[in-house]
């Protein structure tokens, strides 16, 4: 038997429940609820067609109204509003959202939808709002100055966080924009927005102060491009399509805003802007030339926009090949491995490589792992690359080994990402056994800021542990929470970063930090290795310190493994 949808439905809603409870407690939030029932039943809802759609939320079912009686219900609950307050905290007032929906409105489910409108109310501060259906629904032609008219389709194409629009429906406008764009029209142009190093405003506060964050820069773009198509990509990146000729003025206006919005912290949003023509036909493109341009300027202070040039064509262009050549580089043998040598501090003999990739391509030359090791990790084909290394290095020791030659430790270098692609661990035990290497030849580094992946990464380092492998920190020192790393972890090596010795014959206190560093380390049992070693002076400091292991040019720069002495 088919299910009627109800004809005429309402919903009243508090907006500052959280508030309310913060407060007064539950019993305060289940006061307000009461106080919205005493309303509808004060505006002639029959209290048997009302129900609790959640704790702050009543679901009215009007289907006996005639439309003319159904509006003047909403008109009351309009009017009475702003004057409701719950019994226990008088002083605090009620946010109350009033939403309608019509029958057309309601083909899909009726608590969906009246979800989806209230956190559309509550974006956009409305008060009062009518979802309306399709084209054949006549309700949006009702003349009243109190109530938002708006459409299902519209409500489809909302971010339920920030109330702007979804990424999918920003693709569709932007690609329309591109379709229709004249030969010779240059006044659209799409922005990328980022804040910079977003976790550690996470890490550092909570995520509910990064939400605000997140709804304060929301805010921001839209009031700065009013009228404008703007669009919430994902967590701090947002999008924007505008034909302003003000463009970098309101940029910058952003960026100020932002920074002002944490006295201690002072949040970092960066913007790349890409200018569209009518030779650009793909908003995928379009969107990735921008977001370029953003990328182009993270972590630098001095600026707060880029636009995209032509030194960043060039490098979108080889982005993309990377992405599309990845399977074809590692079949085909375009990664290379080299190897940069590790020496014992206190002996000065070598002790080790750390095994690094390299694209060797045939039409492109060496190209930067600056380039294709993110280009990897975006496209979720890191893996392979990191596992291409692995067996190379296998192949290499095994050959040293049956030459005679002398065979030592290998470090290799895994993604945060690997440990969710493919199972690792056995992969890499597969290529020890192909090979017969023995798992205490071969290392695993892992960077610092991956280790904020949270509690399964550390489960998966247990397991390398468990099977034999050292598993070694990279970049120690380059985050904002090393030392908690260190309570929460178990190491068997930190490689402390270079930034410590670049500096450290002229700043007193980076030394001092160093020698801290290592001084803990040798507390907690776990061995030290200083990464850019490149002058004796600092080969000496080291080595009267106690560090356990050296690497830098001093000793020797990445070369390919087959040519190196390791």
């Amino acid at each position: 038997m088919a299910v009627v949808p109800p004809r005429q439905v309402a919903v009243l809603s508090m907006a500052n429940y959280d508030e309310v409870c913060e407060a007064g407690g539950v019993q305060a939030g289940e006061e307000a609820l009461v106080a919205l029932r005493e309303l509808a039943i004060s505006c002639g809802v029959d209290a048997g067609y009302m129900r609790a759609l959640n704790a702050s939320t009543l679901l009215l079912r009007l289907d006996d109204l005639s439309r003319a009686d159904f509006l003047e219900v909403l008109q009351k609950m309009i009017d009475r509003i702003d004057s409701l307050v719950v019994p226990s905290i008088p002083s605090l007032p009620l946010v109350v959202r009033v939403g309608a929906m019509s029958e057309r409105a309601m083909r899909s489910l009726v608590n969906d939808a009246a979800l989806d409108l209230l956190s559309y109310m509550n974006h956009l501060d409305c008060p009062a709002a009518f979802l309306t259906g399709d084209a054949k629904d006549d309700w949006g032609t009702v003349d009243t100055s109190d109530i938002e008219f708006i459409s299902h389709e519209q409500l489809k194409y909302m971010d339920a966080f920030t109330g702007m629009l979804t990424i999918e429906r920003f693709f569709d406008l932007l690609q329309y924009a591109l379709d229709n764009l004249q030969e010779g029209q240059s006044n659209l142009a799409v922005l990328f927005f980022d804040i910079d190093d977003f976790k550690s405003y996470n890490r550092t506060y909570s995520h509910e102060d990064g939400d605000r964050l997140l709804l304060f820069l929301a805010q921001q773009i839209r009031d700065a491009f009013e009228g404008d198509v703007v669009c919430h990509l994902s967590i701090d990146r947002f999008a924007v399509l505008t034909n302003s000729p003000d463009i970098v003025r309101k940029c910058a206006a952003i960026h100020s805003a932002t920074r002002a919005f944490s006295a201690s912290f002072a949040p970092e949003v960066k913007c790349g802007i890409y200018q569209l023509h009518s030779q650009m036909r793909s908003a995928a493109i379009a969107l990735d030339c921008a977001k370029l341009a953003c990328e182009s300027i993270k972590g630098r202070y001095d600026v707060a926009y880029h636009l995209f040039d032509d030194n960043l064509k060039e490098r979108l262009f080889t982005r993309r090949y990377v992405a599309h050549h990845a399977e074809r580089a590692v079949n085909d043998g375009w990664i290379r491995t080299f190897a940069q040598p590790v020496m014992n501090t206190q002996t000065g003999e070598l002790c080790g490589f750390e095994a690094l990739a390299r694209w060797d391509d045939p039409d492109r030359g060496l190209l930067s792992p600056a380039v294709f090791i993110p280009t990897l990790e975006e496209a979720h084909l890191i893996h392979k690359l990191d596992l291409c290394v692995v067996e190379q290095v296998c192949q290499h020791l095994a050959q040293r080994r049956e030459q005679g030659l002398p065979v030592v430790p290998a470090s290799v270098n895994l993604s945060r990402l690997d440990f969710g692609l493919c199972n690792v661990l056995d992969l890499i035990c597969k290529a020890c056994e192909r090979w017969g290497i023995d798992h205490s030849l071969l290392s695993i580094e892992i960077t610092e800021s991956a280790l904020h992946g949270g509690s399964n990464l550390r489960y998966e380092m247990d397991r390398f542990r468990a099977a034999g492998f050292e598993v070694w920190m990279d970049d120690f020192g380059c985050g904002y929470s090393s030392l908690n790393l260190l309570k929460d972890y178990d190491f068997d090596v930190l490689k402390v970063d270079m930034e410590f010795l670049r500096d450290m014959e002229a700043n007193e206190r980076s030394k001092k930090i160093l020698l801290s560093v290592l001084e803990m380390a040798r507390k907690l049992g776990i061995r030290t290795l200083v990464e850019g070693v490149e002058t004796p002076a600092q080969r000496d400091f080291l080595r009267a310190a106690g560090c356990d292991m050296m690497q830098g040019y001093l000793f020797g720069r990445p070369a390919p493994i087959e040519l190196n002495l390791c």
